[in-house]
Parts: C-alpha cells; structure tokens; sequence
C-alpha cells in the first residue's frame, strides 16, 4: 500500500511540476512553446508530461481556468473602487491590455472565444468579459458613451490587441492604433 501512495504523491508532485513549469514557460515563450522546455524546467521527462498530458491542448486546458481565474481577479480589483463608470471602463481596457502583454494563455482563450465560443479554453472568459460589459451598459445608462459603442466593439478592441501581441510581423504602430480606438469610443459623446 505504501508503494500506491508514494506513487500518487509522485503523480501529484510531477503534475504540480508541469502545472509551475508550464505557467513559466508560457509566460515566457507563449503557447506554441515547445513541450520539451516545460519537462526540462519540471525536472521530468517528456514522456511523463505526454503520460499526464497527451497533447498540448490537454494541458493548456487544466491551466487555463487558473489563468483567467487570476485575469479575472484582477480586473475586479483594478476597477472595483472606481466611481465613474467611464474612468472604470477606461481601467478595465487598460488592465486588460497590460494582463495581455504578459499573459499569452489569456490571449489564447480570448482567440479561441472568437473562434470556437463553446471550447473548454474560454471556460471563465464570460465572467472576465462580463466585468468591462457591466462597465459599458453603466456608461450607456448613465449617458456618458455613445450606444454606438457596443459590448462587440469592446471585445474586438480585446480581440485585435492580442492578435498585435501575438503577431510578430504586426506594424510597428498597431498598439498606437488600437489607444486611438480607444480614445475615440470614450471621448464619443451620446446622440
């Protein structure tokens, strides 16, 4: 019996490892990184990442509610003490775009979302997203933002960031275009 539950500790330990490993190296080198940096940085082998996790899907998809678990943690408390639904939309943008620079597995998931909505990646994205909508209809109630300016529009701003970041032929001045976006969709006044 002894044996079973070293064996499990094993498992355990080398899953929490790969888990350290894999959040570093995604960090690092984005989420193509090769699978063989994230064992080599576990202490593991290669076959006992492909043995807990057959391919790289499976292992993005166990760390990513943890991902967008921490994003979303926080974007709350970027804008929670903001009185000014404006000011809190402006943050929300501005938080979620420095969490984007950092993090390539939010960037996957907001990908994916665009992509194939119903994937086990965006597991948590509604709930991030649902911070900046809530934002959005404040400004629209309260007559600060053009309705013009749709829950859409905030997700393609999000969308094309992600897509500059992760785009290594991106123009040299793509982040200036999409602050100017930005800029615009908040100094629009109501009709």
């Amino acid at each position: 019996m002894a044996r079973t539950a070293n064996s499990r500790k094993d498992a355990r330990d080398n899953t929490a490892k790969l888990h350290s490993a894999a959040l570093a190296v995604f960090a690092r080198l984005g989420v193509n990184a090769p699978l063989e940096v994230i064992a080599k940085e576990a202490g593991v082998s290669i076959g006992t990442l492909y043995n807990r996790y057959a391919t790289r899907e499976e292992l993005l998809e166990a760390l990513m509610p943890d991902a967008i678990a921490q994003a979303t943690s926080t974007l709350t408390a970027a804008v929670e003490n903001s009185t000014d639904p404006k000011e809190g939309l402006e943050l929300f943008l501005n938080t979620m775009m420095d969490l984007q620079r950092t993090d390539s597995m939010l960037n996957a998931a907001l990908h994916a979302l665009s992509v194939t909505p119903d994937s086990t990646n965006t597991e948590g994205c509604d709930e991030l997203l649902a911070i900046g909508y809530q934002l959005l209809d404040q400004c629209h109630a309260t007559g600060v933002l053009s309705a013009d300016f749709r829950r859409q529009d905030l997700f393609n701003i999000l969308w094309l960031f992600s897509k500059g970041i992760c785009d290594p032929n991106a123009p040299s001045d793509w982040e200036r275009t999409v602050q100017l976006m930005i800029t615009s969709a908040l100094a629009q006044q109501p009709a």
